[in-house]
């Protein structure tokens, strides 16, 4: 038996309701220790069936109480009509699983549409509904503390604060950066010409510059000396007046840049997933 539930537009404890029980199949069954999962690397692009997973998810800033707390579905009180457009998020229970699903306001309004039921049609003048996906956007494992899901984005209004996991650096961090001792920067290049993408790049090479040795730091920037000669000015300074130049510098930071054994064709690796790693995050 699989009960669907919702949370409301609330912060109150009072905030999840039960829709209905099925014994329907609402999400196809998952099996974690069959299923292809690698730890949550940011940036990283995976294949359709692929997981990322997060361990000891009800132990993080961001997570819910409904991963660190005991519930019953039996204690929620019924969802009613006047609630159905509060809906945030729903979620499917069973006995090991927790499978969530984002739902978009938008698919809460009320629309004209026709319906049909087996070989009969309904013209409904007041119909909301909340198509479910063919997969969950996040799975949670209650018998190992795992959460899986495949896009972050789309799990960023569930678990409130895991965008960290790959934010974008502000303004005032971005300039810092900028400033750093191994950039140059030419032409009228600042920060403020810094986008998006790049600005989530400048995120995770902050982290990933802050966890360096000396030694280490040297071998990164030689490393983005060889592969980026363009850039160089110096042993330890590159010089940026682009975005695509930034960018560069960024992939090098993280080590994206590799040289097949093969044919030693030099390539860039516009995703990385870490192997044999406890799926830490």
């Amino acid at each position: 038996m699989k009960n669907i539930c919702v949370k409301l537009s609330q912060h109150e404890n009072n905030k999840y309701r039960k829709m209905l029980s099925s014994e329907e199949t609402i999400f196809p069954e998952f099996a974690p220790e069959t299923a292809s999962t690698s730890p949550y690397t940011p940036g990283a692009a995976i294949q359709d069936d692929d997981w990322f997973c997060i361990t000891n998810a009800g132990s993080k800033d961001y997570s819910i109480d409904l991963l660190s707390e005991s519930f019953s579905t039996v204690d929620m009180d019924s969802l009613t009509r006047a609630e159905f457009g509060k809906i945030d998020y729903l979620f499917v229970v069973d006995d090991r699983f927790i499978y969530f699903q984002n739902v978009s306001k938008s698919k809460l309004v009320s629309q004209k549409r026709i319906v049909h039921f087996g070989e009969e049609f309904t013209y409904k003048t007041n119909c909301a509904e909340i198509v479910i996906k063919d997969l969950p956007d996040a799975i949670y494992d209650k018998n190992t503390d795992n959460l899986y899901f495949r896009r972050l984005e789309s799990i960023t209004s569930i678990f409130r604060g895991i965008d960290m996991l790959y934010r974008e650096a502000t303004q005032e961090e971005t300039d810092t950066f900028l400033a750093s001792d191994f950039i140059s920067l030419k032409g009228d290049y600042s920060g403020s010409k810094v986008k998006t993408a790049n600005r989530k790049r400048i995120a995770l090479a902050v982290k990933t510059l802050s966890e360096l040795g000396e030694t280490d730091r040297k071998n990164i920037f030689a490393y983005i000396g060889e592969y980026c000669p363009d850039l160089k000015v110096s042993e330890n300074a590159f010089e940026v007046g682009s975005e695509n130049e930034l960018k560069m510098l960024l992939y090098g930071i993280e080590q994206r840049f590799y040289t097949t054994p093969v044919g030693g064709e030099k390539r860039l690796a516009n995703s990385v997933i870490t192997l044999n790693q406890g799926g830490q995050a």
